[in-house]
């Protein structure tokens, strides 16, 4: 391994915590010398960035598409690295070439969640490119963001060039295209806007709802932007040469993407509605591609990836399939983010051997009341079967999921949560029962997009019903309020949001804010009342009639849908799943021949 000639004459790397986060050089690592570079940013730590599977799709996507284009891996530095770095005025670079990132043609960002938005300030300015989109010149590369946050870009809008909205798979070749010519910073913008997909926010102009918020204008020159999805999975081959981390990350496995979308229609999911509609890879490729991605990587463990795993039509015939080759080589699989009912568990006896691991589901409400308000489609009698059936076979440790703050939540909800917890631990004899309460956040282009925020007060007085469960020996752990208070505001805020979000990066240093030991909740309290920003604008509930700045996006998702949906939530009425019955008419396959199987 070479060590840059910068690291090395500043020394930077023996002062620092995990200096493998900045070496680069790991095994499949992507060398490739084109003439122009795309910086592919996971604005967080390389441990997390490393381990999520859309950053690996999209690096190995970039460097197939364009002779001339090479895509180069970005994190940001944890704050040992960020010290050293501006002590000895080192720029932030890339772990391939190691390239300033400013000298590359692009800077692309993937915005996995809201409090990430500080993380990629602190990574465009350590980049030392300007701020604001208005002040880059022709030198500057063209900053772009994707990912599930730009569902609603009008927060960091005047931070971003150029924002796409969909599957990265679908307008790669558009980009690598775009940037191979030989033409100005402004022309490629301007590009970007002509093609599906992408939104330029400089193109629009704005003005202010009643509600007081920043709307963009949609007219006949400035259009909604529609999502861009793909089709067919199985026209995009799924990358097999894996990077294998220098250093153990968050999830150091293998992956492979078995199907994408959710078909339940959970209507406080914004992944469920933003990856819709379902579509699934063929099983024979599965079970080819997990051989040949253990044989390219060398882990011990591969996860079969989706929303929902066990919802997969073929996932019996492709475990059938792979299940020796496992056994044989001594590879486990994981199956994450997985319904469980009795063919759950029938399925986690099947890729479990010997000692249980425990048991995760989430019911998310207590009472029958609100699973049916919030179409989670589970009865009581469906978690007493599951429960029954986990004993029989040997379970003991359990875990739960639930949410407080839910649209038309009473005490006497949270109260029907502590007692099923009880419940379950008594009649079931858990020995270990884990309870994770979340509070709600409203998130865009859901059918709960119009709920209300639940005032904190309240929040609070059902957090103390929540402690009932420590006298039934029960662990406990509710995720900060204050975190979810700030995270609707971002995930429902205006373009006036922007600079509280420059506020928070640069006066109180508030990077990382996603991981709880840094987040802060006094530094947030200062910047709303400093720039005058009353959050009760984001908080409170929205009437259906209302503009909202996230409408300049069309995920493909009818507004109907979304107005009926929230209009049976409030009657507690179940929409099917549509891969069980009919069609729920969401709007997303329309004029689309999404591959999708069935289930019988």
């Amino acid at each position: 391994m070479t060590i840059p000639q910068f690291l090395f004459n500043t020394g930077v790397l023996y002062k620092v915590q995990k200096p493998g986060r900045y070496l680069g050089d790991e095994y499949n690592q992507i060398n490739k010398k084109g003439k122009h570079t795309i910086s592919l940013c996971f604005p967080d730590l390389y441990e997390i960035g490393m381990s999520h599977t859309g950053f690996q799709i999209l690096y190995d996507y970039f460097n197939k598409s364009n002779d001339r284009v090479s895509c180069e891996r970005v994190f940001l530095p944890w704050k040992d690295m960020i010290y050293e770095m501006e002590k000895s005025d080192i720029e932030l670079f890339t772990l391939e070439s190691f390239k300033s990132v400013k000298e590359t043609d692009v800077l692309a960002f993937t915005l996995q969640y809201e409090l990430s938005y500080t993380n990629m300030l602190k990574v465009i300015e350590l980049s030392k490119i300007p701020i604001y989109s208005k002040e880059r010149k022709n030198e500057h590369p063209i900053v772009i963001a994707g990912g599930p946050c730009t569902t609603n870009p009008e927060p960091v809008a005047d931070f971003i060039d150029v924002f796409f909205i969909g599957d990265g798979e679908t307008v790669i070749d558009d980009i690598t295209s775009i940037v191979a010519k030989d033409i100005s910073r402004e022309e490629k913008i301007k590009a970007f806007s002509e093609i599906e997909g992408f939104y330029v926010p400089k193109y629009y102009e704005t003005f202010e709802s009643k509600r007081g918020l920043t709307i963009p204008k949609i007219d006949e020159n400035s259009k909604r932007v529609k999502a861009k999805k793909v089709v067919d999975l199985n026209d995009y081959d799924f990358p097999t040469e894996q990077i294998v981390p220098n250093i153990e990350v968050i999830h150091h496995r293998a992956n492979i993407e078995v199907m994408r979308g959710c078909n339940r229609g959970c209507r406080f999911c914004h992944a469920g509605m933003f990856y819709r509609p379902v579509r699934e890879r063929d099983s024979k490729y599965i079970s080819s591609k997990t051989k040949e991605i253990i044989e390219n990587t060398g882990f011990n463990e591969i996860s079969l990836l989706s929303l929902s795993t066990l919802d997969f039509s073929d996932l019996n015939n492709v475990l059938d399939s792979i299940q020796d080759y496992l056994k044989d080589n001594r590879i486990s699989i994981s199956l994450p983010s997985s319904r469980v009912d009795k063919f759950g568990l029938e399925i986690s006896q099947k890729v479990q051997s010997g000692r249980k691991s425990g048991l995760t589901f989430a019911p998310e409400a207590g009472s029958q009341k609100l699973r049916d308000a919030i179409n989670k489609g589970i009865s009581e009698e469906d978690i007493d079967e599951v429960m029954k059936i986990a004993v029989e076979n040997g379970w003991r440790k359990v875990k739960l999921y639930f949410m407080i703050g839910l649209p038309n939540e009473t005490d006497e909800d949270v109260e029907a949560i502590v007692e099923l917890a009880r419940k379950i631990k008594k009649e079931y004899k858990i020995k270990s029962l884990n309870v994770n309460v979340s509070i709600f956040v409203p998130k865009t282009h859901t059918p709960f997009e119009y709920a209300e925020f639940l005032d904190m007060e309240t929040i609070k007085r059902r957090m103390k019903i929540l402690y009932q469960m420590k006298n039934y020996k029960i662990k406990l752990s509710i995720h900060d309020p204050y975190e979810s208070y700030i995270e609707v505001i971002l995930a429902r805020g205006d373009r006036k949001l922007s600079e509280l979000i420059k506020y928070i990066t640069f006066e109180e240093n508030g990077i990382f804010q996603q991981n709880d030991r840094n987040f802060n909740f006094n530094s947030w309290g200062r910047g709303l009342q400093k720039l005058h920003i009353d959050a009760r604008k984001y908080t409170n509930e929205f009437e259906i009639s209302e503009e909202m700045p996230w409408k300049v996006i069309d995920t493909l998702i009818e507004d109907k849908f979304l107005r009926d949906e929230w209009v049976k939530s409030k009657e507690n009425s179940l929409t099917p799943d549509c891969r069980w019955g009919k069609c729920s008419i969401c709007g997303v396959c329309i004029n689309k021949e999404y591959k999708l199987k069935r289930n019988k």
